[in-house]
């Protein structure tokens, strides 16, 4: 005889749902035992119809005192890995939801069998080892042992997975040999997979946290990861990545339209100070040129000196074709600020031979100016006329 009876998996909860739950079995039997007569309605009837009472009932009844204890001890201590991580209220509706499924899954696919009743907390049990299995298979359990005075009794530990894999394997081969009839082992395999899924589902939405030693940690390696290395490994996730791509580009798109509409509206200001904000952010992205333009031609009209040379320096950055008057325009704002290294430069960069004649006559004055000592203004430059699409 040997049965697990502790585990040294992480407990973040005290196990309160899980004796409550044996208590309500415990009772239910003694219930079973004092009125016999009233149970057949409460336990799971095969090939009698539709019951959705009993997809709930059949799971606190128990068919003699062997059956409640073994299952009250499995109970115990999967039990305590369940609540452990997930709490009083999510163990319970958990523990319901298990019961029910299951129950509703067998009596619907047995509708045509063999008239029969079937009862017991072995599936939810069998459901919680499941999930045990996902959130904690290198944890161990604590087991006790006893084989008569002649081998004497002890306690040792084995692996969740070991014992849980033992377990489910069992029922599967006996499935087997019977041809998948209706059995314990059904009825626990039923329970099992509906536990599996409830474990994978409540691991993946984030209502357990198993700190990287869930069943896919392990299997990756991650359990053995250093914070940095599990970033990185999590960063390159194709799921990951496309997810990343896609809110990358959904920012980008709704920065960018917040762009167009402060240039729709005549407001410059906001929409380069969102462009640059989108620059600094995204490395890769640049200002579409027809926008670009725009932002400049307004930030001149509305005299934002510092803005217009920041946003003309950008776009000669990375765009040519209306390089020349972009550069004529700045070189402009040089000289009335009295700055004529920095015009000097700018008109240096600009080939004469590619210019027409009003802007060639702009280039020969600006050169004189920057020559002269006179404050005498140049003639202003019509961004409008020189930028023109």
């Amino acid at each position: 005889m040997f049965f697990p009876f502790n585990t040294d998996a992480p407990i973040y909860y005290r196990p309160i749902m899980t004796v409550c739950m044996i208590v309500v079995n415990i009772v239910a039997f003694y219930w079973e035992m004092s009125c016999p007569e009233q149970v057949p309605p409460f336990m799971l009837s095969i090939g009698d119809g539709i019951h959705p009472v009993q997809w709930l009932t059949n799971n606190f009844l128990h068919a003699d005192t062997m059956h409640l204890l073994n299952n009250m001890v499995f109970l115990w201590s999967f039990g305590l890995v369940v609540e452990g991580k997930l709490g009083l209220v999510k163990t319970f509706l958990v523990y319901i939801g298990i019961g029910i499924i299951y129950g509703a899954i067998t009596q619907i696919l047995m509708l045509n069998s063999t008239p029969t009743y079937c009862l017991g907390a072995s599936a939810v049990i069998f459901g919680f080892m499941s999930m045990c299995l996902i959130w904690a298979p290198e944890n161990c359990l604590t087991c006790f042992y006893c084989y008569g005075f002649r081998f004497g009794f002890g306690f040792y530990d084995v692996s969740i997975k070991f014992f849980v894999g033992v377990f489910l394997l069992l029922q599967i081969l006996f499935l087997v040999i019977t041809g998948g009839r209706l059995s314990s082992e059904f009825l626990h395999m039923v329970g099992a997979v509906v536990g599996l899924a409830a474990g994978i589902m409540l691991l993946k939405t984030g209502h357990v946290d198993c700190e990287h030693w869930d069943i896919f940690s392990v299997w990756t390696g991650q359990h053995k990861m250093t914070d940095i290395e599990r970033i990185k490994y999590e960063a390159e996730k194709p799921e990951v990545k496309r997810r990343k791509t896609e809110q990358i580009r959904k920012r980008k798109d709704m920065l960018f339209n917040e762009i167009r509409l402060a240039i729709k509206e005549g407001n410059p200001l906001p929409a380069w100070v969102i462009a640059q904000k989108m620059l600094r952010e995204f490395p890769d992205w640049q200002i579409p040129e027809p926008e670009h333009l725009r932002i400049i031609q307004l930030l001149l009209a509305k005299k934002n000196l510092a803005e217009s040379v920041e946003a003309m320096k950008e776009y000669l950055a990375h765009y040519s074709s209306k390089s020349p008057v972009i550069r004529l325009t700045l070189a402009q704002i040089f000289v009335e600020q009295k700055r004529p290294n920095s015009a000097i430069k700018v008109l240096a960069q600009i080939d004469s031979d590619t210019l027409d004649d009003q802007q060639l006559r702009v280039f020969h004055t600006l050169r004189e100016k920057v020559k002269t000592t006179k404050n005498t203004p140049t003639k202003e430059l019509n961004i409008y006329e020189l930028v023109e699409e």
